[in-house]
């Protein structure tokens, strides 16, 4: 089964930048489905796997990177 969730990132990504993180979480290992929001530039949804991970652990892996992110309840 699979849940996604909906993520802010607080910091202004040019296009480049999305790009380059969208990639970067779709090869992870984790199998994430990641995808912005195409009018709200800041709004990344992420599928995965609920059995493997829970949304906290998406933000941290956002960290990863030097971003910044925070959890949208929907």
């Amino acid at each position: 089964m699979i849940s996604e969730t909906l993520l802010h990132i607080d910091e202004s990504l040019n296009p480049a930048q999305r790009r380059d993180l969208l990639a970067w979480l779709g090869n992870r290992a984790e199998g994430l489905q990641p995808r912005m929001q195409s009018d709200k530039e800041h709004l990344l949804f992420v599928a995965y796997n609920p059995e493997e991970m829970c949304p906290h652990d998406l933000v941290a892996i956002v960290g990863e990177r030097g971003l910044h992110a925070q959890l949208i309840d929907l």
